[in-house]
């Protein structure tokens, strides 16, 4: 078996970034951690190609324990300027509010609110259900409200495994 890091699961996939254009940061969340795995030899059915599963090596792995991040990066000198661990990958994506506030929704139902340039935790909300919907800023009039969507259900790891699925749209009023 061989470790390697980053596992394959890792960094921004498919999670939207947020960007703040007055400050030139970009905010990308994703998943970090580490995976092991045997080499396998493959058998070809031909030389045209095609894979005899038969006679091919099995292929075993093993993944850590996988955690999140949220990563701010200046976008003018493409340094990283913070970044914070979460317990559980992050799958949603980020908003971030012209009012220096960077939202995120995690697996495990947190909805988590950060200060936009030292990433320092603000403030939370469980929900109790898994969250993969980024997070939406709007307001009405003067009124701005955060809103984000439940829906899946979380595979990795097992220990969040009792989750239910869940369909509904969480909306917060903010100050």
């Amino acid at each position: 078996m061989k470790r390697a890091c980053p596992t394959w699961h890792g960094g921004v996939a498919h999670q939207p970034t947020a960007y703040n254009p007055v400050k030139h940061i970009a905010y990308g969340v994703g998943t970090e951690g580490c995976f092991s795995q045997t080499g396998a030899a493959m058998a070809y059915l031909s030389p045209d190609g095609g894979i005899d599963r038969k006679k091919s090596e099995k292929r075993t792995f093993t993944s850590d324990l996988y955690y999140g991040s949220i990563t701010a990066m200046d976008t003018v000198s493409h340094k990283v300027i913070a970044k914070t661990v979460t317990d559980i990958e992050i799958r949603s994506g980020a908003t971030v509010t012209a009012g220096g506030v960077v939202f995120t929704a995690l697996q495990d139902g947190w909805v988590v609110a950060y200060d936009d340039e030292k990433l320092e935790e603000l403030w939370r909300f469980n929900v109790g259900t898994p969250l993969k919907g980024a997070p939406v800023t709007y307001s009405v009039g003067p009124k701005q409200y955060l809103a984000v969507q439940s829906s899946g259900r979380h595979l990795h790891p097992i220990k969040y495994d009792k989750l239910e699925n869940s369909s509904y749209l969480f909306v917060f009023a903010l100050n």
